[in-house]
């Protein structure tokens, strides 16, 4: 019986069945919450990029077409965002001065958020960047 407690083979295997589920979890948080802050500045910059592509446009139709037409490219420019789980809204103020406000809203459905949810709990649908520019 001595012999069995003074042995010491297996017991790193042991330790690391311990640990693991810890720095597993640990792991996957902060790749979570590493793309969360990339996804968010992405939208972020989206959104006020579109503000600025509208700016030389001639006349509030033109300014729409233009921030639509960039909103449309999201993909290319920020590869972290995938279209179809963007939605887009464009508002025009026309008193004095007028501008624009582009608000995107980024559905977490499907990607690497929405399974760390299932997990971590966090708590996050969606992520809603908006940009407001005077004319």
């Amino acid at each position: 019986m001595t012999r069995f407690w003074r042995d010491q083979s297996g017991v790193v295997a042991v330790e690391f069945v311990l640990i693991a589920p810890l720095l597993f979890a640990l792991l996957l948080g902060v790749i979570s919450i590493g793309y969360f802050m990339g996804i968010t500045h992405s939208v972020h910059q989206l959104a006020a990029s579109a503000a600025r592509a509208s700016v030389i446009g001639l006349d509030q139709e033109e300014r729409a077409s233009l921030a639509n037409t960039y909103l449309s490219q999201a993909g290319s420019h920020y590869p972290l965002l995938q279209q179809t789980a963007m939605t887009p809204k464009l508002t025009f103020d026309g008193t004095s001065p007028a501008g624009i406000t582009v608000e995107v809203t980024y559905s977490v459905e499907g990607s690497l958020l929405d399974l760390a949810n299932g997990f971590l709990h966090l708590g996050i649908s969606d992520i809603k960047g908006s940009a407001y520019l005077a004319y």
